[in-house]
C-alpha cells in the first residue's frame, strides 16, 4: 500500500503539480489566459490518449511491469520539461510525461486490490486516493522554498529561473514511484488470471515467508473459480477490442455506463476548476488585496481580468517569477484538510454508496452558494466544500475493481480515467476562459451537474453487498 502511495502521489504531482508550474513561468514565457487554459490541460489529454492501451497492457502483461515503465518513462520526460525553452515545448514534453504516468491511475488499484484482503480492500483503495488529496501540499510547499530564491542563470540559450528548478524536482517522485516497485511482486491474482499458475504460486510463496510464515508453503497449485483465459499474445486491435467489448455487453453494461457517467460527473466538476487553482488562488488573493467592500467571489475574477494585460507586457529580464504567499498557503491547507477528510473517510468504507450521494449533494449546495454570499472569504471556504467532490474519486475506483471480473478491471479503470480527463480536459479550457467574465454561470453549471451526479449515485449496489 506504502510502495501505490508513492506511485499514486508521483501522479498527482506530475498531472495537477503543473498548475503551480505554470502559475510561476506565465511571466518568463510570457503566456496569456488562454495559453495557461490549453498548457494546464495538457495533463488530461495525455491521459485521454493513453488510457486505453494501459488498460490493454495492464491486463495483458501485468500491472507492476506497466507501473515500472511508465513511471521511468515520465520521469525522463518531467525531466526535460524543466529545459522548456517555451510554453509549446513545456505542453509538449508534459503532455508525454502525463500520458505515462496515467497508468498509475488505474494499475495501482488493480495491483494493491488483488493483492490483500477482501475486508481490507475497500478501505486501502480509499487510502490510496488520500495520496492525491496529499500531493497538494508537497508542491506548494516546495514552490514556496523554490520560489524565494533569486537566480536567473544563461543555459543552453534559456535562462534557468527558480521555476525551472521546481519543475526538475516535482519530477522526482516518479524516478522514485518506479524504484520503489522494483522489490515488489507482480499480482498473483494476475498471473493466475492469464495461467501463469506456476509464477502466482512462487509470488504467495514470498508473500507467505514474508509475513513471516513458518516451514514449507503448503500451497503446490491454485486455480480461479472465475477460470483463466490464454495470455495475450500479439497486440492489434482485434486483440484490443476483445478487452474492450465484454464491457459494454450484459451483464457488465449497466454498471459500466453507471460508473462512467460518476465519473464524467465527478472529474469535469473536480478537475476543471483544481488543474488550474494555483492560477485562481493566485488571481483571488492578489485581486482581495484590492477589492472594495461588497464585491464577491466572481468579482475579484472579473477585477484579476481587468490587470492581465500588465502580466503580458512585462519582460522577461523584469520577471521574478513570485507567487503570492497566501495562494501557498490556500494550496497546502487545500491539501492537508483534504488528506484528513479522505483518511477519515477511509474509515467508513462500508458505507460507500450513501457517502458518495452526501458527499455530492453538499457538494452542489457548497457551489450554488459561492457567489450568493456577497463576500470573498465565505465564498472562498464553500469553493473549497465544493472540491470536497474529489472524495468521490477513490470511492469510484474501488467499485471498478470489486463490480468487475480480473480480467477486466484494469481496462474498465483506464478507460474510466479516459473519460474522466477527457470531461476535464473540456472543462479545463471551458473554465479558464469562464472564469473572468462568466464566473456565476460556471459555479450554477456545476451545481447542477453534481446534482445530476447524486441522483445517479443512487443506483449504485446496495452497501450490503460483499465485493468479489
Amino acid at each position: 500500500m506504502l510502495a501505490c502511495f508513492v506511485v499514486i502521489m508521483a501522479m498527482g504531482i506530475d498531472i495537477f503539480g503543473l498548475g503551480i508550474i505554470v502559475t510561476a513561468s506565465t511571466c518568463d514565457l510570457g503566456m496569456t489566459l488562454q495559453q495557461i487554459g490549453v498548457l494546464s490541460s495538457m495533463p488530461f489529454a495525455g491521459i485521454i490518449v493513453m488510457s486505453y492501451p494501459w488498460g490493454y497492457l495492464s491486463d495483458t502483461r501485468g500491472r507492476k511491469l506497466v507501473l515500472m515503465c511508465a513511471m521511468c518513462g515520465s520521469f525522463v520526460s518531467a525531466a526535460l520539461s524543466s529545459f522548456a525553452p517555451n510554453w509549446q515545448v513545456l505542453a509538449s514534453l508534459r503532455f508525454i510525461s502525463s500520458a505515462m504516468s496515467s497508468a498509475a491511475e488505474s494499475a495501482t488499484y488493480a495491483l494493491l486490490g488483488e493483492c490483500c484482503g477482501v475486508k481490507k480492500r475497500a478501505r486501502y483503495m480509499l487510502l490510496i486516493t488520500a495520496a492525491l488529496m496529499l500531493t497538494p501540499t508537497l508542491y506548494y510547499i516546495w514552490a514556496f522554498l523554490i520560489m524565494k530564491l533569486d537566480f536567473a542563470y544563461s543555459f543552453l540559450g534559456l535562462v534557468y529561473r527558480p521555476w525551472r528548478l521546481l519543475t526538475f524536482v516535482m519530477a522526482l517522485p516518479l524516478g522514485l514511484g518506479a524504484a520503489v516497485l522494483w522489490y515488489f511482486s507482480e499480482s498473483p491474482k494476475f498471473l493466475a488470471n492469464v495461467g501463469r499458475t506456476e509464477d502466482a504460486v512462487v509470488v504467495l510463496r514470498r508473500m507467505y515467508e514474508v509475513n513471516g510464515g513458518k516451514g514449507e508453503y503448503p500451497v503446490k497449485e491454485i486455480f480461479l473459480e472465475e477460470g483463466t483465459k490464454e495470455e495475450v499474445g500479439v497486440f492489434s486491435l482485434r486483440s484490443l477490442w476483445m478487452q474492450i467489448a465484454p464491457l459494454f455487453k450484459p451483464p457488465l453494461l449497466g454498471r459500466t455506463l453507471l460508473l462512467y457517467y460518476l465519473t464524467f460527473v465527478v472529474y469535469i466538476a473536480n478537475n476543471s476548476f483544481a488543474i488550474i487553482l494555483p492560477t485562481i488562488f493566485n488571481v483571488f488573493f492578489t485581486s482581495y488585496e484590492t477589492s472594495v467592500a461588497g464585491a464577491g467571489f466572481c468579482d475579484l475574477f472579473a477585477m484579476g481580468s481587468d490587470n492581465s494585460t500588465a502580466v503580458e507586457e512585462v519582460s522577461t529580464t523584469e520577471c521574478k517569477n513570485t507567487i503570492n504567499d497566501n495562494t501557498i498557503w490556500a494550496g497546502c491547507a487545500h491539501g492537508v484538510s483534504f488528506f484528513v477528510l479522505n483518511a477519515l473517510i477511509s474509515q467508513c468504507a462500508g458505507k460507500r454508496k450513501v457517502m458518495t450521494i452526501v458527499i455530492l449533494v453538499i457538494a452542489a449546495a457548497a457551489a450554488a452558494g459561492i457567489d450568493l454570499t456577497g463576500e470573498p472569504l465565505s465564498g472562498l471556504f464553500l469553493f473549497y466544500v465544493f472540491l470536497t467532490t474529489a472524495m468521490v474519486f477513490g470511492v469510484i475506483s474501488s467499485y471498478f475493481v470489486t463490480l468487475y471480473p480480473t480480467s477486466y478491471r484494469g481496462m474498465v479503470a483506464c478507460l474510466g480515467m479516459m473519460v474522466a480527463r477527457l470531461s476535464a480536459f473540456s472543462g479545463t479550457n471551458i473554465v479558464s476562459a469562464a472564469m473572468t467574465n462568466h464566473c456565476s454561470g460556471a459555479l450554477y453549471g456545476a451545481c447542477g451537474l453534481v446534482l445530476s451526479g447524486a441522483i445517479a449515485a443512487s443506483l449504485l449496489p446496495s452497501d450490503s453487498l460483499q465485493p468479489s
